[in-house]
């Protein structure tokens, strides 16, 4: 146990920390936006779409989705998680082998290496399983990144899609693959999933549900607390996770065992968090948007 959370444990009776930065696919507040962007990811698995696409914010919780979605998948799937992509990323064909278990050769050429991922795809899909490769931080792929996958979504059978991606990143990754040279891969997506920051009443869920999960009494944090935290962050959960640790912090050395505005107040003043980037995105409303056909 940390020394944080040994603070926790003594001063708030804690049994873990609520407002950790991590990602985790368990402690999810189950919104609006949560709730229609995971419909997104698994209708695109049931449906067996080539390509899946979610997009949000940074810090919007879109990797936590993409575990929880990897945590709860069926016998009959194989989930790869390829995170750490850098800008301008070279060719995927290592990371995707890489992220499959595999070791891969500096001096391989890209065309064994493509052999090698059709040959997994098809032992794979012998064994009864699909392989779904998720791509976190999609926005850094490269237009020629991406093409690499369009013709990797090509390996399938006459029934079935052997390979199945889900390309996630932040609000960029959208238009991109809505230019033209994007065509090819654009026709491919079955569905297209966001999400939004957390409005006023999914704020108050989402850190209720923090707190919950580590047995901590879940309205800790009145109602101004939780405005100003909402106006602070954008009601974007990882900045949330920031505020509202700092805020226990401050609770703990201050004695107390509630957070009012003026702990709020006073962790903002003292410049101790750095407000995110306001990005004026287009209302979607939070929807799921299907592509058929």
């Amino acid at each position: 146990m940390s020394q944080l959370q040994t603070l926790y444990k003594e001063h708030f009776g804690m049994t873990a920390r609520p407002f950790s930065g991590l990602a985790d696919a368990e402690v999810i507040h189950w919104g609006r936006s949560q709730v229609r962007a995971h419909a997104a990811l698994e209708y695109g698995l049931m449906s067996g779409a080539a390509f899946t696409v979610l997009t949000g914010a940074a810090g919007s919780g879109k990797t936590s989705l993409l575990l929880n979605l990897a945590d709860h998948a069926g016998d009959d799937v194989r989930i790869a998680l390829v995170s750490g992509l850098r800008r301008g990323v070279g060719s995927v064909l290592p990371w995707i082998l890489q992220s499959l278990g595999e070791d891969v050769a500096e001096e391989a050429p890209e065309t064994a290496l493509y052999t090698r991922i059709q040959d997994l795809l098809i032992a794979e899909y012998a064994a009864g399983r699909r392989t779904v490769l998720c791509f976190d931080e999609a926005q850094n792929l490269s237009a020629a990144a991406l093409d690499e996958l369009r013709v990797l979504s090509n390996i399938n059978t006459a029934r079935d899609q052997l390979l199945q991606i889900v390309l996630c990143g932040q609000v960029a990754l959208r238009d991109t693959l809505r230019g033209p040279e994007m065509a090819g891969l654009c026709q491919r997506v079955a569905a297209w999933g966001h999400l939004d920051p957390l409005d006023r009443a999914d704020l108050e869920g989402y850190v209720a549900t923090r707190l919950r999960s580590a047995g901590g009494p879940e309205d800790m944090f009145d109602a101004a607390a939780l405005d100003s935290i909402l106006e602070a962050t954008g009601g974007l959960p990882r900045p949330v996770n920031q505020l509202c640790e700092l805020a226990l912090v401050y609770a703990m050395t201050g004695g107390g065992a509630a957070i009012g505005d003026a702990v709020i107040a006073q962790v903002l003043e003292d410049g101790l968090f750095l407000p995110p980037p306001r990005h004026d995105t287009p209302n979607r409303d939070g929807r799921l948007r299907l592509a058929v056909g």
